[in-house]
């Protein structure tokens, strides 16, 4: 066990180098905040800030695609040439492969609550309960890790697996109606309203933010319903694909 704690140094080592990742991940973020934020200064719509909701929903949407870094060292270490490397260290590699998947969320979680940081020390975002948000953040990134690696497992070539995660996230943005407005479904509102991460994520800060609690929890509780039901998939289909 000690072992396979020991490598989470040098994943760490790897994710600092990874400067491409921090600037999908955190340098457009930032840019995309900064902007809206001059942008939609002094601007409110139904006597909510547009800042707020925009850059709250900003935030939130970029944790979708946070479960691709798990998902390519995941995949560069278990699914390529350098696996029989990985196979021949003294360390037992499932453990080695939760490590991955729990430093990649990790990572994606220190990058969401310095977002957080920002927009609200910078920009004065309204986020409510911070601790709540960072909560609500971090179930997102748990998610996102857990579905990025349940298609992984899922299809033989990862680049589908790629293009299948950035379908989930650009599929729930659209649902969510970040980019235009989705039409009055039935269907549609029953996904935002139950499956949806993004909107049920955006939902509950939305709701602590209003001292609604009882609210919050219920969205962050069919977050975590999520959560567990993509683990248990990611589980069983990993058992059968990894090496």
């Amino acid at each position: 066990m000690m072992r396979e704690l020991y490598t989470i140094r040098f994943t760490a080592l790897r994710l600092s180098r990874e400067w491409i990742v921090l600037l999908l991940l955190f340098g457009v973020p930032i840019v995309l905040v900064t902007l809206f934020s001059v942008i939609l200064a002094d601007i409110e719509y139904m006597g909510v800030s547009a800042v707020d909701e925009t850059n709250v929903l900003m935030v939130l949407a970029f944790q979708l695609f946070g479960g691709t870094v798990a998902m390519n060292y995941i995949y560069l270490d278990f699914f390529t040439e350098r696996r029989y490397r990985i196979q021949s260290l003294p360390i037992n590699t499932s453990l080695y492969g939760f490590t991955l998947m729990l430093l990649g969320t990790l990572y994606s979680i220190l990058l969401g609550a310095i977002l957080v940081g920002y927009s609200t020390l910078v920009w004065d975002v309204n986020w409510g309960n911070i601790p709540w948000s960072i909560f609500i953040i971090t179930l997102m990134a748990l998610l996102s890790s857990i579905i990025c690696l349940l298609l992984t497992f899922s299809v033989k070539k990862f680049s589908i697996a790629e293009r299948l995660s950035e379908v989930y996230g650009i599929g729930a943005i659209l649902l969510a109606g970040l980019f235009f407005p989705m039409p009055d479904n039935a269907v549609i509102n029953w996904v935002n309203e139950y499956v949806n991460p993004i909107a049920l994520a955006y939902e509950a800060v939305d709701a602590y933010r209003n001292a609604n609690v009882e609210d919050a929890w219920m969205n962050a509780g069919l977050l975590g319903g999520l959560i567990v039901i993509t683990f248990v998939i990611m589980l069983l289909l990993g058992r059968r694909r990894m090496p």
